[in-house]
């Protein structure tokens, strides 16, 4: 991978991984005159995989893959412009060296090439700011979508916390029965295929 390429990385999402981390239950009808016993309970605390949810969010993967050939797409062609620019600048050098040209004549050509190349780095620019903007709708809407989830679990099932376990995450050891990572990969997946069969109705 060279150039723009380097931008589509699958460890993206640990961007955002700081808008699931702690994720804390909202204190339902707390008064002074909470009982012992529920001061005393342990907190439900569970712990999901991003890095799982990434491999396994089948939408997630798709957008991925298009931003990677998008990206090797942009690379190939600025690469190829780049390269002709390349041959028509041996080919002026070895017209100055036979003497073939005047001092106005090469004057001419280094404008037209100089204007030539920083159209190709304008080119370069734009694919560049386009890819990243796609990146970050990527990232934005995987985020929502996990966050709304994690929200509709943890009041299903009453958790107090819901940690991320790796990428920087505050789980280092726990008990698979504590990991929600396939509950929710299921859920995700499972709003897409609704999200997919309404655009075909």
């Amino acid at each position: 991978m060279t150039g723009i390429t380097r931008l589509i990385s699958y460890s993206f999402v640990l961007l955002i991984a700081l808008t699931f981390i702690g994720c804390q239950a909202q204190e339902k009808n707390a008064t002074s005159t909470t009982s012992s016993s529920a001061a005393e309970s342990s907190p439900k605390i569970v712990f999901v995989r991003l890095d799982s949810l990434q491999n396994g969010y089948t939408e997630l993967a798709t957008e991925l893959e298009r931003l990677q050939g998008n990206a090797q797409a942009a690379d190939q062609n600025i690469q190829k412009q780049m390269a002709g620019l390349q041959s028509e600048m041996e080919l002026i050098q070895n017209k100055i060296q036979r003497g073939e040209m005047t001092p106005k004549m090469i004057q001419n050509e280094q404008q037209r090439l100089g204007g030539k190349e920083q159209q190709i780095m304008q080119q370069r620019d734009i694919a560049l700011a386009s890819i990243q903007e796609d990146q970050m709708k990527l990232q934005q809407q995987f985020g929502e979508r996990v966050k709304n989830i994690l929200e509709e679990i943890q009041k299903e099932k009453g958790y107090d916390y819901i940690l991320n376990e790796g990428g920087g995450g505050g789980v280092l050891v726990a008990r698979d029965s504590y990991d929600i990572t396939p509950e929710v990969l299921k859920r995700l997946n499972a709003l897409e295929e609704g999200i997919a069969k309404d655009s075909i109705q």
